[in-house]
């Protein structure tokens, strides 16, 4: 082997070595970033608040309506979950600056309507 070609081997070797240490201090912080991302959305961090009273928009709603029909009447939720396995499973929760209302779906039907009255604690990002 030269010496040529040891120093290429060294070069590239010390790049290697730097690469593996960029991404050992790169990756983790970019893992937990994305993951915290994640968690706020699943809890609902930053839903928006919409106009109107909870009262109002429960009396343009019932059990047995189709998702379809509630979005029609009251819009879109401020926040929701789904879920599948052998049905699937939906929460929607509309928030308004008097209460919030929880509407419970299964496959596609509105099944349970819960109220909840006084100012909605809306969970807010604590990163910027």
């Amino acid at each position: 082997m030269t010496a040529a070609s040891s120093r290429r081997a060294l070069a590239a070797s010390l790049a290697i070595v730097l690469l593996f240490a960029a991404a050992a201090l790169w990756l983790p912080r970019w893992w937990e970033n994305r993951f915290y991302r994640q968690v706020e959305a699943v809890v609902g961090a930053g839903a928006r608040r919409l106009p109107g009273s909870v009262t109002d928009a429960r009396r343009k709603i019932d059990p047995g309506k189709t998702g379809r029909q509630v979005r029609d009447a009251i819009g879109l939720a401020s926040f929701a979950v789904h879920t599948e396995g052998s049905s699937a499973h939906d929460i929607w929760t509309y928030y308004y600056a008097d209460g919030s209302m929880t509407i419970n779906l299964t496959d596609g039907i509105v099944k349970r309507i819960s109220l909840s009255y006084g100012t909605p604690k809306i969970p807010t990002s604590s990163r910027p």
